[in-house]
């Protein structure tokens, strides 16, 4: 069972367009890892990497970390567990689907590689990524034993980046 303030904090999160789950203002970061903790814990919702801008719990090596409700948030509110990710599916033969395909191979993608792919600007590219990323899934940053970035979808929420 979850207390008014988990309560609240799911509710929010389910009427966001992103599903992710805001740290509340004024909360201490002590209080705010023991609530990120059982949040994760709990099931009720998964550890994601976001944007600089997006809301945020903490920073790591992988950048800002973010909570995400899960489908099982989204039952213990006694609401449906949310769109099945098949019909989230890009259209066949489109950039987009270009870009999950490159981002869902072993080695995932630089993002040279998915501007050379789409014959897009960095910044068109960076922005199909967060759109994945607003859809639910879950997108890593590591680097290749060259340093460069590599970014990674993976449906594994709790895959570190290689």
């Amino acid at each position: 069972m979850i207390d008014e303030i988990h309560h609240a904090l799911l509710k929010a999160a389910a009427e966001s367009h992103d599903q992710l789950i805001a740290r509340p203002t004024g909360l201490n970061a002590r209080a705010a890892k023991a609530l990120f903790a059982k949040l994760h814990k709990t099931e009720l919702a998964v550890e994601v990497v976001v944007t600089a801008d997006e809301p945020h719990w903490h920073s790591d090596e992988r950048g800002p970390i973010g909570l995400r409700l899960t489908p099982a948030g989204r039952k213990t509110l006694g609401l449906d567990a949310g769109p099945d990710r098949a019909e989230t599916k890009p259209r066949s033969g489109t950039k987009q689907a270009l870009i999950i395909a490159m981002l869902r191979r072993d080695e995932g993608a630089t993002l040279a590689d998915l501007m050379a792919a789409t014959g897009w600007l960095a910044h068109s590219t960076r922005a199909a990524m967060t759109g994945l990323r607003k859809r639910g899934m879950i997108l890593t940053k590591g680097h290749d034993a060259e340093g460069r970035t590599v970014y990674r979808l993976t449906d594994d929420a709790t895959t570190e980046a290689r």
